[in-house]
């Protein structure tokens, strides 16, 4: 039996959504190894074939496919009826796979003028949940800057209704990037601003430059974040953030207070619950609970259903209820396909059930 929200969905989805996203700056051709097993296992395993010499594993299951947070997104996205368009540069077998993996996407912005991104992914159970680890070749993603936007994106960038900007961590020239985009957007577009920055360990030294560029400046209208992206982006901006009821301790939302204060929405994606904070009020939701068969591209899932549910008008915690959704209907494929509406709705019907008890 169908739920409130999963009713009024299929209600309100008999047309096709009518807002427009567009999505930078990355595509990966993705290979996803994962062991049937413990991380220190998959170690010992590891080191047990390179002390005979070299040799093989068997047992691993193997996944190849597209990647990378803005073309998953798209993926997503499409896959729901959204009309979105990804910028992003590659090379002439990049801009091959894409056609593959976005069938029914506008790639009349994606250029062939570089090198292609590729992910290595290892997938193993670490501390109780399901982590993965990525070996990364940025390619062209390491030098994406606002030069390489053409007089057409920009103008695409003007007439989107959501303007999406992910994976700041593997790219050098992220900080101009997202100040160029989101102040055309701003200035003389209409968009929401959307930010997923990735895990910014490996530059940490220039968080200050995008806090003080970017995040500080008004410019991101959602900051869409996991729970170790959040605390470290935080520890570099000096205003204390406001607390939450009930919740002053919680390093977590203080963290997300302070972005909340500087007027961007925080979007907070954790294994166990979903959050979003936004002038100093906060809205939790329990995630699903669920053994994934895969986690790598999960999180760009929760953003493409965070915002198809904000662009069709969803209340703040159906908004968390249909992201997590998404991610738990994707987590349950075998493949790195997006999931359907239908596949999604099976999960909303669970976890409105969870957040009732």
């Amino acid at each position: 039996m169908l739920s409130r929200l999963a009713s009024d969905l299929k209600e309100k989805l008999v047309e096709k959504p009518g807002f427009k996203v567009v999505a930078m700056p990355d595509f990966f051709l993705d290979y996803v190894l994962a062991f049937p097993g413990k991380l220190d296992q998959m170690a010992g395993a590891m080191i047990e074939v390179a002390e005979r010499g070299g040799g093989n594993l068997l047992g691993w299951k193997h996944l190849l496919g597209r990647g990378g947070n803005a073309s998953n997104v798209s993926a997503q996205l499409s896959r729901l009826g959204v009309n979105v368009v990804p910028v992003i540069e590659t090379d002439d077998f990049g801009r091959m796979a894409l056609a593959q993996f976005l069938k029914n996407v506008d790639l009349s912005h994606v250029t062939i003028t570089g090198s292609l991104s590729r992910t290595l992914a290892l997938e193993a159970e670490h501390t109780g949940r399901r982590v993965n680890i990525m070996a990364s070749d940025p390619g062209s993603l390491s030098s994406f800057g606002p030069e390489k936007l053409a007089e057409r994106d920009k103008e695409l960038i003007r007439e989107a209704d959501f303007v999406c900007v992910f994976n700041w961590n593997q790219n050098l020239k992220g900080t101009e990037l997202a100040e160029e985009v989101f102040q055309t957007a701003k200035n003389e577009g209409r968009g929401v601003t959307f930010f997923d920055p990735g895990d910014p360990t490996s530059r940490a030294g220039e968080i200050p430059r995008l806090n003080d560029q970017v995040l500080s400046n008004g410019l991101v209208d959602v900051l869409s974040v996991n729970e170790n992206e959040l605390t470290q982006l935080a520890s570099a901006v000096s205003e204390a953030g406001s607390g939450f009821e009930g919740e002053e301790e919680n390093p977590l939302f203080q963290a997300a207070g302070v972005f909340s204060m500087l007027g961007s929405r925080v979007d907070l994606h954790t294994p166990g619950f979903s959050a979003t904070f936004v002038d100093g009020q906060r809205e939790r939701v329990l995630c699903a609970s669920t053994t994934p068969l895969k986690v790598t591209g999960a999180g760009d899932a929760w953003n493409a259903g965070d915002i198809f549910a904000q662009g069709i008008g969803l209340g703040h915690k159906e908004r968390l209820v249909f992201a997590n959704a998404t991610a738990a209907a994707y987590m349950r494929r075998p493949d790195l396909d997006p999931c359907s509406l239908a596949e999604i709705l099976d999960q909303v019907v669970e976890i409105e059930k969870l957040n009732t008890r």
